[in-house]
């Protein structure tokens, strides 16, 4: 079907943008917003618009994020980041926005829901209760964690930037899937962020023929979700400079009274748009969404899936396995096709998958950081001694620089601050841009006074 007639036929239609609204060098400037209010206006239809990381981007002209974000707000009269809206009988969207960008602890691109936005969403559900038969969809710039979607780990996980409230602490970044299974009537949580388009298996994220159990759930261990989680790239609104893998869609949402069913719209294809069904979601049956096709997952080995730690691995242990074992100690090496998980013994979840170590979430078993990257990790093994008291690197036996040789060639990775494993990579871009001008000031004043 053409996406044209698509939205001709469709009653109560309702747009919604996931924000990250300009191309760099614009976004988040008062010009970016009016240029995509002009855009949105002209769908001629109710609109709901979150705000993502970049939106809160313009440093040049916005001293603090409140006042970056008010100006978001009045662009597209919002009277709060969060919305609301019924858009068919007993039909709820929930929309939630990133409130900061310069005050990030760790990288500026985190999107951060604050605790007055959590605590509306909660009361949204409960006031709108699968009891009284409705139905939400959730929406925001990036996904929850444990929602199994793609992501990219050399920019997303690497600097703990991908999931909800990724960096601020176990409950925040925890809390929307504890929603997701608290209150089943979630039917959907659309998210965009990492730039990469629907091509792919894991653009919704379905396991085992279940659009929901992300994480692959243990028996016994912990409830379902009744959710499908759905991303979505940038679209021909943006731009091709913000597609990471030069195709550009949207997803269209069509919902009766008995499914949902979720279309993508491709921009980069000549010709007419076709509005593609990609899957369908049965209320009667929400365990088990209908695939429409199958996925190319073209340049695979470019993105980093977000895998799972599985007891097939042939390499899950936990820190009383390790205790049981010669010594209590787990080898791991650094080659690609290794993947290894332990539990410490002060809980957290280390892994080796893709030449790299990995931290995982201790509940979701979602990847939360990279504590060692694959250069760091090459030519090396990942050593969990003590039962899971302490992690090291070695050199690998008969390698140059055996660690048999040399005490100087171990390196023991020691828990942060925050109690966990994973390695700060990016900065706050406020602070560096801060640090950059200081720095050229300094230069200028030598070529002027020391030349």
């Amino acid at each position: 079907m053409e996406a044209e007639a698509f939205l001709m036929e469709t009653e109560n239609l309702h747009v919604v943008s996931l924000g990250d609204l300009g191309a760099y060098g614009s976004a988040g400037t008062t010009e970016c917003f009016r240029v995509a209010r002009d855009y949105l206006d002209g769908f001629h239809a109710p609109v709901d618009i979150v705000s993502g990381n970049h939106d809160l981007e313009g440093l040049g002209e916005f001293a603090t994020d409140r006042e970056n974000l008010a100006a978001f707000q009045a662009a597209f009269d919002k009277e709060s980041p969060q919305f609301s809206a019924v858009i068919a009988e007993k039909t709820l969207c929930l929309g939630l926005s990133t409130v900061r960008f310069r005050d990030a602890e760790g990288s500026s691109h985190e999107v951060f829901i604050d605790e007055a936005q959590m605590q509306w969403f909660e009361q949204q559900l409960a006031a709108h209760s699968e009891e009284d038969g409705w139905k939400v969809m959730v929406f925001s710039h990036a996904p929850p964690m444990g929602s199994g979607l793609r992501v990219v780990q050399g920019v997303h996980i690497k600097n703990q930037c991908a999931w909800l409230n990724h960096s601020v602490g176990d409950r925040e970044r925890r809390y929307f899937l504890r929603m997701c299974r608290k209150y089943g009537h979630i039917k959907a949580w659309f998210s965009g962020h990492f730039h990469l388009s629907h091509d792919y298996e894991d653009s919704i994220s379905v396991v085992d023929g279940c659009a929901f159990v992300q994480p692959r759930c243990y028996p016994g261990t912990r409830p379902p979700v009744r959710c499908l989680f759905v991303a979505r790239s940038k679209v021909g609104v943006i731009g091709e400079k913000s597609t990471r893998d030069g195709r550009r869609q949207t997803r269209l949402v069509r919902g009766t009274a008995e499914c949902l069913q979720v279309y993508t719209v491709s921009h980069h294809v000549e010709g007419a748009a076709d509005a593609r069904l990609d899957v369908t979601l049965n209320y009667d049956d929400p365990t088990h969404p209908v695939i429409a096709h199958g996925h190319e997952d073209y340049d695979h080995l470019s993105w980093f899936s977000a895998y799972l730690p599985e007891e097939e691995d042939g390499c899950y242990l936990d820190h009383t396995q390790l205790e049981s074992d010669a010594g209590g100690t787990a080898v791991a090496s650094h080659s690609e096709d290794v993947q290894c998980w332990w539990h410490m013994r002060d809980g957290r979840v280390l892994g080796v998958h893709d030449g790299m170590v990995v931290e995982y979430d201790q509940e979701l078993l979602a990847p939360i950081g990279v504590v060692r990257d694959r250069e760091q990790l090459k030519g090396r093994e990942v050593v969990v001694i003590e039962g899971g008291d302490a992690v090291m690197l070695v050199q690998r036996e008969g390698g140059a620089g055996d660690a048999s040789s040399s005490s100087g060639d171990v390196e023991v990775i020691h828990p942060n601050a925050k109690g966990g494993y994973s390695t700060v990579f990016q900065r706050n871009k406020a602070v560096r841009t801060k640090e950059m001008q200081r720095e050229e000031m300094a230069q200028q004043w030598m070529r002027k006074n020391r030349s």
